[in-house]
């Protein structure tokens, strides 16, 4: 079997590591402009309308 050239392990390693840049870029703009939401919208739970409780 041939060895692996070196090209491509840098090339891999390059493509690895521009995956986690980019993860770490999404994960800081999702968190600073993602969340939170704005304080004076209701909380999705609240929106749900509760069931009434048999009458016994």
């Amino acid at each position: 079997m041939d060895k692996t050239p070196k090209t491509a392990i840098r090339g891999m390693m390059l493509y690895v590591t521009a995956l986690l840049v980019l993860g770490i870029l999404a994960g800081a703009a999702y968190t600073i402009y993602g969340h939170p939401a704005d304080p004076s919208e209701r909380p999705a739970a609240e929106t749900i309308p509760q069931k009434a409780t048999a009458p016994q």
